[in-house]
Formats: structure tokens, sequence, C-alpha cells
């Protein structure tokens, strides 16, 4: 991959204090950000997250020439709740968030919890979509949410469990790397030692899981009313409409994903005519940005965007 497309640790820093704007849609007011130059990105974070994280997920687009949107979801940082609770009052909001700004049609990007609200964004408003990327994202019942125990939500979800991981992270990294990663990833003791040591070797990599980790803890009282209803939406989605998605779409999803399971992926390549399924072997739900095969999915992303964006 190209380096200057490579997400680096200065490049999260960027993200995370890069500021958002409001505005008025006719769905309520929402968060968003505007970055960079180029045909537009819509990018929908996952949960916990916020425009903070959409902004990471399309910060290697932005670099390779694309404008980035990144929407604060309902319920996260400043966008109210009431915008819109359910996947299709969400993919609603996302649409009349795209007329506000005065945009015709956009590719959209959406990761693992938003992945409901952009897959009916696509759905729902099919003449607004130019191209889908899907990443790790929910499309069957998810009942995961249920495993979080006391003693995870304390450590990753909340500001006195900050400091732990932000101190891990500074002298331990390995630690915590490890302990992320067995508990959203299927990798035996074996597969998994070797990641832990090529993240770490890694300083972009290592940046990256310390950037998310940022951007699920830090401010968390404005992310835990989205957090909550994202854990009643998809433990009630049995599965998500998506038959009327007409743009070129992309499914990327590791095959060792125990957060949320590679038969989402599945089910929305068998269900979306025009799509395409790229599989991360010995991929984590985060292996997009830290599996070992990584920077050639980026790649491969990227250019198959600025194919169908005809950039």
């Amino acid at each position: 991959m190209d380096n200057k497309m490579i997400l680096t640790a200065e490049d999260c820093q960027k993200c995370l204090t890069y500021p958002s704007k409001t505005i008025q849609t006719s769905k309520g007011m929402i968060e968003y950000a505007d970055h960079g130059q180029g045909p537009v990105l819509l990018a929908v974070h996952g949960g916990p997250g916020g425009y903070d994280q959409g902004l990471g997920i399309g910060e290697i687009f932005r670099k390779a020439g694309f404008r980035i949107i990144a929407a604060s979801r309902p319920g996260y940082l400043g966008t109210p709740l009431s915008v819109g609770k359910t996947a299709e009052e969400q993919g609603d909001a996302l649409a009349a968030l795209i007329d506000a700004i005065g945009l015709d049609k956009v590719a959209v990007v959406g990761c693992s919890a938003g992945g409901p609200s952009s897959y009916q964004f696509a759905e729902r408003h099919p003449n607004k979509v130019a191209a889908l990327i899907e990443i790790d994202s929910v499309t069957i019942k998810y009942v995961k949410s249920q495993e979080l125990s006391k003693t995870q939500e304390t450590i990753y979800l909340s500001k006195p469990g900050m400091w732990p991981i932000d101190f891990f992270m500074r002298h331990f990294p390995a630690a915590a790397v490890k302990n992320l990663l067995q508990t959203e990833s299927s990798l035996d003791k074996h597969e998994l030692g070797k990641r832990v040591k090529e993240i770490i070797k890694d300083e972009n990599k290592l940046a990256f899981m310390n950037f998310l980790f940022q951007t699920m803890s830090q401010k968390y009282d404005q992310r835990k009313a989205g957090v909550n209803n994202d854990i009643v939406t998809m433990e009630g989605i049995n599965q998500l409409p998506l038959s009327n998605i007409e743009c070129p779409t992309l499914i990327i999803h590791g095959n060792a994903d125990s957060d949320v399971p590679i038969s989402h992926a599945e089910y929305a390549q068998k269900n979306i005519l025009n799509s395409e399924l790229y599989v991360i072997k010995g991929a984590s739900h985060i292996g997009f940005w830290v599996a070992h095969d990584a920077y050639q999915a980026q790649k491969y992303t990227v250019n198959w965007l600025k194919e169908k964006m005809g950039n």
C-alpha cells in the first residue's frame, strides 16, 4: 500500500481533535464533521463511537482523494437519540443529513453497529447512494451484547476505565492489545500471540487501536444512550431487508471475527445483487485495520471505491 495512504498515529490524533458541526435536518439536529476534498464518502461509525471514530474510519479514503462526511449516529455525542432509534429511522436520518448539506449522491462506508443504519440508508434511499462499503457489519440478529460483563463495561466503556487502558497502552501495550483481541476474535493462542506481536511492532496499527479505545471511552456519558439503543436495536433484528440495494457493494469481513460472525456478511452478499464479499483471513472484528493482511485489504478497498466512483 502507498505509504501516503497509511493511517498513521498523527492521522489518528487529528481525527480525535478535528472539529464537528451541527445542522438542522428534516429529522432533527445531527452532528457531523466534514474533512477533505473530492468525491463524498459518508462514514458511519460503530458502537461505541461518534463522528470522531467515523473520521478515523474514513481517513485512508480522505488521503486517497475523498471528502469525508462523518456523522454521529443518534444517541452519540451531539446527535440526540430522538433523531432515530431503529435502523430504518437512522437510515432515513442519514438521507436527511445528505439533503441538508446539499449533496446529491454519495458513497457510504459503514462498520459494525453502524451496519444496520448504513445498509438501510442504501436500502431505503437507493437514489442517494453511489457505492456501499461494509466492514464487519451487523445484518442479522446480534446477541453478543448479552455476554458483555460489568467488568468489561467498566474497563472499555467508561471514563474511569480509560485511565488503566491508557496506562497499559503506554507501558504494557501487548497486554492491552491481547485483552481486546481475546474479546472479539476466535484466534487460537498461537495465532493470537503472533497477531499481538505484529501489532506491537507496527506503530500505525498500534496507534489505531489506541484511537479506537479513545473513541469508545472518552466522553462515554455522551455516547451511552447510543450504545444502549444499539444493543436493543441489534437484538431486535432478525434479517435486515437488503433486496432494494442497487449500488455496487463491497462487503468486507474477517473470518476470525467472533463479535460479528462472518454469517452476517454472507447473508448480505446473498441478498444484494451487485455485491462482492472480501474475506480477510485470520482477521478479528477490527482486522481491516490490524490484521496481518490489513494494508492489502485497505488498498483493495480504496482502489475498488475509486473505480466505482470514476476517480
